[in-house]
């Protein structure tokens, strides 16, 4: 019975999972030929619309999940460069089921901020070659807003109709996918076409990584219990047979848990579907294509879960009530009052919970410490080197937390600052060895970025700066500094010396 707990908490944490992703992960189609499909100095407007059921297919009629519907823009001003605005968003969710079954909706919370973020900006596009997709956001553009906008890119690049060429692998919102296209009917030229893919074979369809305490008996099953997931995805495409450009298109994706599914139709299941529907098309006399420096890529960024508003005041008041339960008769209450605590935690940003770990500790120093550590998020560990930044220097019980904070497999660069910054007060050999195992972890990690640290050290107040090329997995002369800084804690004068 337990494991079939841990089965359904699992899929659960992947159909939200999934319910995060779904306007970016429904359409993901291959880039075909953009010279064909998109002439130069064209307007194309289409109606684009998807939404994402879930529910239990054979038990209940019950279903949940959002719904978009937008009108899209896209000019060419030249060849393989694309322009891409989106009007008239609106965002809404199930409320329930009608007599027949079908969902029906209502405005989701926050509509109009969505609407009003995804017309803010234009997204810039280039396709060189057949496979090579450059996004080229504006400075300002939210994460998960680009990526909502990576879901349209995907849906508009529609396959190559070019037999010979469909068993290439190619890039999709997914990652690599290989997919297997058929011809439905044919005049000059394709002009129905049916894409089917496994998704679980595209090498960025992975499950994503939970937020867990590290002191967890269990953890790391994201991964094997994601593979008794199926997914696969059906698209259809109609194609003018003149001008050769898409007219409509169709995608349904499927998830559904293996273990308790029947004829992989009916069990737990989230199915996605997308629509996109040319409305009209133009002559665009503009031939400017300037855009920013940033280059983004089709595969979505992940985007952290924080709250829309962040605010102390919850934390505080939930840290009460647990303080005070066991004067009242009301102690069944200890466990979901402290699962909300760490889910209030997990929500903040660093900013906010690193200003009031001290008000925490004023509460109590007993559950600030139990709900940090059950926290384990990036902005929670840092909330506990803040704490014991105020710790005596002489104490030892402080060097062994840190050392063991420096033992974490998946150390975030907020960690490494934090380390570096408690490295200005503490240069003892567990500090040090604890600040140079995580830098050397996080560079190791192949999904980290390039990151610049930097602190002004104690000694004679030298602004030091080491630089992580995680790009390519190298060590730079900086980094393997820091690293030989576990056997000589007074690494200053070495770092004075290397720069004469």
């Amino acid at each position: 019975m337990e494991l079939f707990k841990l089965f359904l908490i699992q899929f659960e944490r992947h159909r939200l999972f999934l319910l995060s992703r779904f306007l970016s992960l429904f359409a993901e189609q291959d880039v075909g030929s953009v010279e064909e499909q998109s002439p130069n100095f064209k307007r194309f407007v289409y109606n684009y619309e998807a939404e994402t059921l879930n529910g239990v297919n054979g038990a209940t009629d019950d279903k949940s999940g959002p719904r978009v519907s937008c009108t899209v823009e896209v000019d060419v001003p030249q060849t393989c460069s694309f322009i891409l605005r989106t009007a008239g968003c609106s965002l809404s969710e199930i409320s329930g089921v009608d007599n027949e079954g079908k969902p029906v909706y209502r405005p989701a919370a926050g509509a109009e901020d969505f609407k009003a973020a995804m017309a803010k900006n234009p997204l810039k596009i280039s396709v060189e070659g057949r496979s090579d997709v450059k996004l080229f956001p504006e400075d300002d553009e939210p994460t998960s807003i680009l990526n909502v906008k990576r879901g349209i890119v995907s849906a508009l690049l529609v396959p190559d109709l070019d037999e010979e060429k469909n068993a290439e692998m190619v890039p999709t919102v997914h990652g690599v996918c290989s997919t297997e296209l058929s011809v439905n009917s044919r005049d000059d030229v394709a002009v129905d076409v049916t894409a089917i893919r496994d998704l679980s074979t595209c090498d960025r369809f992975v499950a994503r990584r939970q937020d867990t305490s590290p002191l967890a008996l269990i953890s790391g099953m994201n991964y094997p219990l994601s593979k008794m997931i199926s997914s696969t995805q059906v698209c259809n495409y109609k194609f003018d047979t003149q001008k050769n450009h898409m007219t409509s298109g169709s995608c349904t994706e499927k998830h559904i848990f293996l273990p308790f599914s029947y004829r992989n139709e009916y069990g737990i299941s989230a199915v996605v579907r997308q629509t996109v529907t040319l409305r009209e098309m133009s002559n665009f006399n503009d031939r400017i294509f300037h855009h920013s420096k940033y280059i983004g890529r089709l595969p979505m960024d992940t985007v952290d879960d924080k709250l829309p508003v962040q605010t102390k005041t919850a934390v505080l008041t939930t840290m009460q009530k647990l303080s005070t339960l066991s004067q009242t008769t009301e102690g069944e209450l200890r466990a979901g009052l402290f699962r909300k605590l760490v889910s209030e935690l997990r929500g903040l940003n660093a900013d906010v919970l690193s200003s009031i770990t001290e008000e925490m500790m004023g509460v109590s120093g007993f559950l600030t410490w139990q709900a940090l550590v059950q926290c384990g998020t990036p902005e929670c560990t840092s909330g506990m080197l803040k704490i014991l930044q105020g710790f005596d220097a002489a104490a030892t019980d402080v060097d062994a937390v840190v050392y063991a904070l420096g033992m974490l497999s998946n150390p975030s660069p907020l960690m490494v600052k934090d380390l570096l910054a408690m490295a200005q007060s503490r240069q003892s050999k567990p500090t040090m060895y604890a600040l140079s195992n995580a830098a050397t972890r996080y560079e190791l990690n192949p999904e980290r970025s390039s990151g610049r640290f930097c602190c002004k050290l104690p000694n004679n107040h030298l602004h030091y700066c080491f630089a992580l090329d995680c790009t390519n997995q190298r060590a730079s002369p900086r980094r393997s500094l820091l690293s030989m800084s576990t056997w000589r804690p007074f690494w200053v004068q070495t770092v004075q010396e290397r720069r004469s």
